[in-house]
C-alpha cells in the first residue's frame, strides 16, 4: 500500500514538472497552486520514508534452529540447548581468627577452603586429599558401597551436601549428584553402628547374590543338557503318569479307592 502511494507521489511530481515547462501558458494563480501541491507531496514522501526505511523489509531475521538427533528407532529428537551455567559465588572468608574453623587433619585454623564452602567439611585446602578420603562419589556408588538409602542421604539430619554436574556419558540424562566420600563413610557408620557390622552385611549380601547366581547357572545348565544331551537328563524327575491297580470298596465309609505303584492313593465316590 505504501509503495503504491509513493508511485502516485512520484507521478504527481512528474506532472508538476511538466506543468513547469508549460508555465508560460499558466496564470500566476495556477503556478502558485501547483507549487504548493508539489511541496505538500514532497513533505508527505519524506515523512513516509522516515517512518519506514526502504531497506527495512530486507533485514534477515535469524532464529535458533535446534539440531535433530536420530534416536535409531525411527524418531528424530530435537537436541535441547545446554542451559547457561550460572557463576558460583564462593562465600566470603572468615576474617576473624577466633571464628575461623579448625582443620580436622592439621588442627590449624583457616579462613576459607573448597571443602568447607561446598560440603561444610572442616578441612583446609593444604590437607585436601582428592585421591582417597576427600574424593567425590556418585549417589549410586554411595548406596551400593555403603548400603545407604535415599532417606539416609537426604532426610536424616543433617542432610549431606552434594555438587551437581552434567552426565559426561548421556547429555540428556539427569545431572549427577556427587558426595564427599568422608561424609558418606561417617553417615554409613551412623546408620550401621560400626565398620564391622557394615562389612558383615556386605558379605551376607554378596553371598546371597552368589547363591542366586549359582542357582540360575545350574538351571541354565540343566536346560542345556535337556536340549543337547538328553541321555544325561535324569528321567526320574520327569513327569509321572499314574498307573492305578484294581479299585477297592470300603463299605463303612462308602468310598472307593485305588493305588499306584508310586504310593499315591486316589479315593472317590460313585453315584
Amino acid at each position: 500500500m505504501d509503495t503504491d502511494n509513493e508511485h502516485k507521489i512520484d507521478h504527481t511530481e512528474d506532472i508538476y514538472l511538466k506543468d513547469d515547462k508549460d508555465s508560460n501558458t499558466l496564470t500566476a494563480a495556477q503556478r502558485a497552486r501547483a507549487e504548493r501541491n508539489r511541496q505538500k507531496a514532497r513533505a508527505l514522501r519524506e515523512a513516509r520514508l522516515v517512518q519506514r526505511p526502504k531497506n527495512e523489509g530486507c533485514q534477515r531475521v535469524e532464529k535458533n534452529v535446534s539440531r535433530a538427533l536420530d534416536s535409531g528407532g525411527g524418531f528424530l529428537l530435537e537436541e535441547e540447548p545446554a542451559p547457561e551455567a550460572t557463576p558460583c559465588v564462593r562465600p566470603a572468608p572468615v576474617v576473624h581468627r577466633l571464628e575461623q574453623p579448625h582443620c580436622l587433619v592439621c588442627e590449624l585454623p583457616f579462613p576459607q577452603s573448597y571443602l568447607f564452602d561446598t560440603f561444610d567439611y572442616s578441612v583446609c585446602d593444604a590437607c585436601r586429599d582428592d585421591e582417597d578420603a576427600h574424593s567425590l562419589i556418585t549417589r549410586t556408588e554411595a548406596k551400593s558401597e555403603y548400603l545407604l538409602k535415599d532417606c539416609d542421604l537426604d532426610s536424616r539430619p543433617p542432610a549431606l551436601r552434594c555438587v551437581r554436574r552434567r552426565n559426561p556419558h548421556r547429555s540428556r540424562f539427569a545431572e549427577m549428584r556427587l558426595y564427599l566420600r568422608a561424609q558418606v563413610e561417617a553417615r554409613a557408620l551412623l546408620v550401621w553402628g560400626s565398620a564391622e557390622e557394615l562389612q558383615r552385611e556386605l558379605e551376607e549380601r554378596r553371598a546371597r547374590r552368589d547363591k542366586a547366581a549359582g542357582t540360575a547357572a545350574r538351571k541354565r545348565l540343566r536346560a542345556l543338557r535337556m536340549d543337547v544331551r538328553s541321555s544325561l537328563y535324569d528321567r526320574t524327575r520327569a513327569h509321572h503318569e499314574h498307573a492305578f491297580g484294581p479299585e477297592t470298596y470300603d463299605a463303612a465309609a462308602d468310598i472307593y479307592s485305588r493305588s499306584c505303584d508310586c504310593g499315591h492313593v486316589e479315593t472317590y465316590e460313585k453315584m
